[in-house]
């Protein structure tokens, strides 16, 4: 996961601000060393919190839509003008969650034709990172805040996350958002002390990576400030709750009288990092990972149990895949560690890992949620994952794997992989997995 907080001057970009661009020159500099992270990440979709597109007090607001048209005409730059794909399966997804949770979204195609500037200026340096001309070369979920309290926006933020590994997303989030408006006399809204206040909080949470203390901001000094970016800075900290974070802080400058900041957020998820430092150190020394070297994992590996796939692959063939359909273990950090463990080393279709192989794995880990029955009208090959089940034998595949394109494929593997014959009568179940990369 890679994650972004980006400003959305018009004025940074060329078309629009002209010779004054040069007197921001380190926003500049940022934003293009940002679209270089992003673009050497190579996103699926990227998920843009933008607080100028449609805004409502007590919901949030989702573009939806087959594409909309980007540019920056109603500030003098018709062009360029770039279309935009929109990611509809994750942002179904996310639409289906906040349902589930009672969570208020307006999830509307008003308003989706048109691409507001909140999102169109930091697209604008990854699209010319990727010399994109007319048709963005990835996908994109929009999304606006709602004025709610910094519980919700962090638990909506959790809920894109989800999301995003419900569909197996390869994705980045962009939080757009200017910071205090009121930091000179001269600028747009003048001047007050809160201005600078909030702004030296906001790159200090930045800097330090531990993004839930954004809630730990002054209100009142959040308040007079003048921003348009904290409720979607809340909103990206619950969406990286799940993550070991690497801040990269680029840059800060109020020249204007309005604050950008800029800064990167790599994102290692706690769940691969327990799967790879799990079997490394099996493979290394024979032994698991003591109570010491699992105290740095956070406690919500503690809090859950489910069952847990572990896959390893090498040069992006298969290694070893061991997992559990309901859990064998006291909760989710056990079952990940045993299983890591096992694909590394007991997958009978592979010889086990050698300590000279550990640098080029990859992992990924699939949390499972709950079977249910199905009927085969009520399957998703990309969607969900199928158990087939017929007698004492039993087949099982995961969701949205490479080279199974329909039902038919998946069920027809699933069944190999139980010895069980086609065209013999059996029982289907089908599941949901939370995918972490």
């Amino acid at each position: 996961m890679r994650a972004y907080i980006l400003p959305h001057p018009p004025i940074a970009v060329y078309e629009v601000g002209g010779e004054e661009t040069a007197k921001i020159e380190a926003t500049e500099n940022a934003f293009a060393k940002a679209a270089k992270d992003l673009a050497s990440y190579d996103p699926e979709t990227i998920v843009i919190i933008s607080p100028h597109s449609i805004m409502y007090r007590d919901a949030y607001y989702m573009a939806r839509g087959r594409e909309g048209v980007g540019n920056l005409a109603r500030f003098g730059a018709p062009e360029p003008s770039v279309t935009y794909r929109y990611d509809t399966e994750l942002s179904d997804e996310i639409a289906r969650l906040c349902d589930e949770a009672d969570i208020p979204i307006a999830y509307s195609s008003e308003g989706a034709d048109e691409i507001d500037h909140g999102a169109v200026v930091p697209l604008y340096y990854v699209n010319r990172e990727y010399k994109c001309q007319t048709i963005a070369p990835y996908r994109i979920v929009r999304i606006s805040p709602a004025f709610f309290d910094d519980d919700e926006l962090y638990e909506m933020g959790r809920l894109i996350e989800r999301a995003i590994a419900h569909t197996g997303r390869r994705a980045v989030i962009i939080a757009s958002g200017d910071l205090s408006h009121k930091l000179r006399k001269d600028g747009p809204y003048g001047f007050i002390k809160e201005g600078p206040e909030f702004d030296e909080a906001v790159t200090s949470v930045m800097k330090s990576g531990n993004l839930e203390d954004f809630a730990k901001i002054d209100r009142r000094v959040n308040e007079l400030s003048a921003n348009c970016g904290y409720h979607g800075f809340m909103m990206l900290a619950g969406a990286l709750s799940g993550y070991r974070i690497t801040p990269d802080f680029l840059s800060y400058e109020g020249v204007f009288g309005v604050g950008y900041g800029i800064c990167i957020f790599r994102c290692e998820d706690w769940y691969v990092r327990l799967a790879k430092a799990s079997l490394e150190k099996y493979i290394k020394t024979g032994r698991e990972l003591t109570a010491d070297e699992k105290s740095e994992f956070p406690d919500f590996l503690r809090k859950n149990r489910a069952g847990v796939f572990v896959c390893i692959k090498k040069d992006k063939m298969l290694r070893g895949c061991i997992g559990t359909i309901l859990p064998a273990y006291e909760h989710t950090l056990t079952e990940t560690c045993a299983l890591a463990i096992s694909a590394g080393t007991e997958d009978p279709r592979f010889p086990p890992v050698t300590a000279e192989e550990l640098p080029y794995l990859d992992y990924t880990v699939d949390v499972m949620g709950t079977p249910e029955a199905a009927e085969i009208s009520e399957l998703d090959e990309k969607r969900y994952g199928v158990i087939v089940t017929a007698g004492r034998r039993r087949g099982l595949l995961l969701p949205d794997l490479e080279g199974v394109d329909s039902v038919e494929e998946q069920l027809d593997i699933s069944c190999r992989k139980g010895g069980i014959d086609p065209s013999e009568k059996y029982s289907i179940e089908r599941f949901m997995v939370e995918r972490h990369v």
